[in-house]
């Protein structure tokens, strides 16, 4: 029994993520990632264990060191293996986004990438002078000048739109294969990167939670 209240012999099993996202302003240890630990009485305390509070919405950088430190301050001889992240992102916002102004969002960006896809296309298609290709390309298979709208125009509409619908392996919300689409690789590439710039900038201006 003793054993059990002093954390010796016992093993906490911790799995931070990178970072996480609360819209309350009190972070608890088990809001950064996964806990096991044998020990049940110990595991539901320290799943309550505190470890910072926001005054205001943003983010704070917290060390696994800072974690460690906090868990030794009620278990002092308990062994805590690390299975995840060495540093947590943690952010803080005050609410959660509107439903509505999400859809807005969304509505605006789809239509800036819709003229901004069609612009680039057509100013690529004029650089390289598509329409004198393909009038030459239909004079030398049918022997005759070509129309306003020849099959060639069709074929090749056709065969871009379902080209970009199968490399982006994504119509409507429906997926073609179960992969992630090259939009969704990018975009964790970018999170990573934005995680990695926020942990390393803290770090330097001394403003993450760290042991001291």
């Amino acid at each position: 029994m003793a054993s059990g209240l002093s954390g010796q012999n016992d093993t906490l099993y911790i799995r931070p993520e990178r970072s996480i996202l609360s819209y309350e302003p009190k972070i608890y240890l088990k809001d950064l990632g996964g806990l096991e630990c044998a020990n049940s009485d110990m595991l539901a305390r320290l799943k309550a264990l505190k470890i910072y509070e926001f005054r205001n919405a943003g983010n704070m950088v917290c060390t696994v060191t800072k974690l460690v430190e906090e868990i030794h301050k009620i278990y002092p001889e308990l062994t805590v293996v690390n299975l995840g992240e060495m540093d947590v992102i943690m952010e803080y916002r005050e609410k959660k986004p509107s439903p509505v102004a999400q859809y807005i969002k969304v509505g605006i960006i789809c239509v800036l990438l819709f003229f901004g896809a069609a612009f680039t296309i057509t100013a690529f298609h004029n650089d390289i002078g598509i329409t004198d290709v393909f009038e030459k390309f239909y004079q030398q298979i049918v022997g005759a000048k070509k129309p306003d709208i020849s099959p060639i125009e069709v074929g090749y509409s056709l065969g871009l739109a379902v080209g970009i619908v199968i490399f982006y392996n994504h119509f409507g919300k429906r997926k073609l294969t179960h992969d992630p689409t090259p939009i969704q690789v990018q975009m964790r590439k970018y999170e990573q990167d934005v995680d990695q710039a926020i942990i390393e900038n803290s770090a330097r201006r001394g403003e993450n939670l760290d042991v001291s």
